[in-house]
């Protein structure tokens, strides 16, 4: 559950959302809404949206996809033993003063299989990435994923390999970022991100605060609260597999958060929802800033 927009401006609705399969002595999921919102009068906004998993990449068109020096924000980067995910960002690693690339942990960390050091691939495996060609970097840190507990993001860091160029603060298609957002994320804002698979999309925040969502990884199902739920403008979805790690954007292009999940249904376009873990918590767990984009906005 979580908080989605109300039928008037500043005003909210529960967001519900249902992930499991109905057994089939259900009614249909449209006589179980019509139930929720006739008890709660359209204080319910209720929706089945299947399975959430992981984005793991698959085929696409973009240019994103390509071997990218410098390497830029949107490109499609991987641990060596996963298909490919995207980059999300350079930030900068307090403790070391270094800048660091920054994407999902089952991006780069391979679901917290991987260890400290272990090559990072640009563009991902999948894409023609090979060591040691396309080796940009190496595993610092993650933010482990638990099956034991409740987890608020999915996100990891690598250290830049020497002579390898970065370009930090621009995303083709969208122009220079403007730092972390301040402001919290609201239910009905609209937002945008370029990614490995789709490039470049633009969606609407649909709930947030989205608790006891179950997302299938490879290592198992994990469930995180805390998520962000978008869903992509017209009929098109805001995500799909290899997006994983893109950094999400307001229309100031302040970061907002870092895509991780999706589902195949849901959504007002029933394209599909995509789940993002909130930006604060990730640069507090991993001693990151992104200080240094304000001065180049």
């Amino acid at each position: 559950m979580g908080i989605a927009a109300g039928q008037r401006p500043d005003d909210f609705r529960l967001a519900v959302r249902v992930q499991a399969h109905l057994p089939s002595s259900f009614p249909r999921n449209v006589d179980i809404r019509d139930e929720f919102e006739n008890a709660a009068r359209g204080e319910v906004d209720f929706q089945w949206v299947g399975p959430a998993r992981k984005l793991a990449a698959r085929p696409g068109p973009t240019w994103f996809r390509g071997r990218r020096r410098p390497v830029v924000i949107g490109s499609s980067i991987g641990h060596y033993h996963v298909t490919a995910g995207t980059l999300g960002l350079i930030a900068v690693h307090t403790a070391s003063a270094r800048s660091v690339m920054l994407s999902n942990n089952h991006v780069l960390a391979n679901e917290s299989r991987a260890k400290t050091g272990d090559p990072i691939l640009q563009p991902g495996g999948l894409d023609g990435g090979t060591l040691p060609g396309s080796r940009i970097g190496s595993l610092l840190d993650e933010i482990p994923l638990r099956g034991d507990k409740v987890n608020l993001s999915d996100a990891a860091i690598a250290r830049i390999a020497r002579g390898v160029e970065v370009e930090p603060t621009m995303i083709r298609g969208l122009g220079r970022l403007a730092g972390a957002r301040q402001a919290p994320v609201e239910p009905g804002m609209r937002v945008r991100k370029a990614g490995r698979t789709t490039g470049i999309s633009h969606g609407t925040v649909s709930a947030i605060e989205v608790d006891d969502l179950v997302v299938e990884f490879e290592s198992g199902a994990l469930r995180f609260d805390a998520a962000i739920e978008i869903e992509g403008e017209g009929d098109l979805p805001f995500s799909a597999g290899g997006d994983s790690g893109s950094a999400i954007v307001d229309d100031s292009n302040e970061v907002c958060a870092l895509l991780f999940a999706g589902t195949e249904m849901g959504g007002s376009n029933s394209r599909g929802h995509t789940y993002a873990c909130a930006l604060p918590p990730i640069l507090a767990g991993l001693g990151l800033s992104l200080d240094f984009l304000k001065s180049n906005a």
